[in-house]
């Protein structure tokens, strides 16, 4: 499968979501946007859907939702540029009805769990959903650490289920990029090293170094 990389939009604010959009709208297909409650996870960013119903862009937009209450968000979501919905294993008691739900409104899905969280909890749904997403780090914040042990479920996943898609999310930059490909991914989402000084030489939002950054990801595969 080819690498496609997917930058991740978490801000603070309307105007920084439209800049970080405009920024990579040249540079790859689809953007995540990473939504939280600070219930589900301590940290709060923006999520007014409103900007969806003015907002011009060529990019196909999934939503990370790192919420408690992920069932909400389908309908506030529906009949937007939003096509894939991210949900958290933990968020919810009903799997199956969230992707019955989302999927009877015309999204994709996916699903996500936390490093410590058990693979067993989500395998009994990576037959029904498009992607499946392994979290690097521990949900909430960007800017952490990869977590390498996620590297086994990985291959696991993708031994079981050779032809779907699988995104790694948290920790990703030009080494961990190569880690995670190699062990089974074919999507890198990436927040801090396309859009901060994280990225070590890449750094700073100029850009040629958010180019650079994506390009680098993708020379994983």
């Amino acid at each position: 499968m080819p690498v496609e990389v997917v930058p991740t939009i978490l801000v603070d604010s309307a105007e920084e979501f439209r800049k970080r959009l405009r920024s990579v709208e040249s540079l790859v297909d689809r953007v995540q946007w990473d939504i939280m409650d600070g219930i589900f996870v301590d940290n709060t960013t923006f999520s007014d859907t409103s900007i969806l119903s003015d907002l011009s862009t060529g990019l196909a937009i999934e939503a990370d939702l790192m919420v408690c209450d992920p069932q909400n968000w389908i309908e506030r979501f529906a009949d937007t540029q939003v096509d894939r919905l991210v949900f958290h294993i933990e968020s919810t008691s009903a799997p199956e009805v969230l992707i019955q739900d989302a999927q009877a409104e015309g999204f994709k899905v996916g699903l996500t769990l936390d490093p410590d969280t058990p693979l067993k909890q989500v395998w009994d749904y990576l037959g029904e959903v498009d992607l499946f997403q392994v979290m690097g780090v521990k949900s909430g914040f960007g800017g952490q650490e990869f977590i390498p042990e996620v590297l086994d479920r990985i291959s696991e996943v993708r031994r079981i289920f050779p032809d779907l898609s699988i995104s790694v999310d948290g920790g990703i930059n030009a080494k961990t990029a190569v880690q995670v490909v190699r062990a089974g991914a074919n999507i890198l989402c990436a927040g801090s090293f396309i859009f901060s000084a994280r990225g070590g030489s890449i750094s700073g939002q100029n850009s040629d170094n958010i180019e650079k950054a994506i390009r680098l990801l993708q020379q994983a595969g």
